[in-house]
């Protein structure tokens, strides 16, 4: 037996901004949990801004679209039937996702080297544990390879919406 088959199943849901909270309620999310990582190609950032403020994970995993650039707030539409369809539309921006998380009382910690992945620590964890940096420099562009040869994803032709 693998060591996959082992692990037990919770369960296989599509999360979306309307049913994230119901999920947590169903699958009986603590309020204060370790991590969250969001990672769905699409509707992140519409699921995030969702979940409620009763659930505050100590850090949060979130995927960004690195092909916007770093000083630009935008996201996609949200659309609850939202599917990839392997181009550049897709989520959010870094901006826009480090806005939200100051909402929330979160804080850009960093992201990963091929951008993918941003990092947020709740607040009352920085304090004296981390030290912040700009999102100038914690900003990194896409170091991912396409199908076909490149970095990034292929443009889709749509654009995304700017919050500000």
């Amino acid at each position: 037996m693998d060591a996959e088959a082992a692990l037990p199943i919770i369960g296989k849901e599509f999360v979306t901004a309307e049913n994230i909270n119901f999920l947590f309620e169903k699958y009986k999310v603590p309020g204060e949990f370790d991590l969250l990582s969001i990672d769905i190609d699409g509707n992140d950032y519409w699921v995030w801004k969702a979940l409620r403020a009763e659930y505050s994970p100590r850090v949060v995993v979130i995927e960004y679209n690195a092909n916007v650039p770093v000083n630009r707030s935008a996201v996609v539409e949200y659309d609850p039937h939202f599917r990839w369809d392997d181009t550049d539309y897709y989520g959010a921006s870094l901006l826009a996702l480090t806005e939200l998380a100051a909402t929330k009382g979160y804080s850009l910690l960093g992201c990963e080297s091929r951008g993918i992945n941003a990092f947020f620590v709740r607040n009352d964890l920085v304090k004296d544990n981390f030290a912040l940096r700009d999102i100038q420099e914690v900003y990194k562009p896409p170091r991912y390879e396409r199908e076909g040869g490149g970095l990034g994803h292929h443009p889709s032709g749509r654009a995304m919406k700017n919050l500000r």
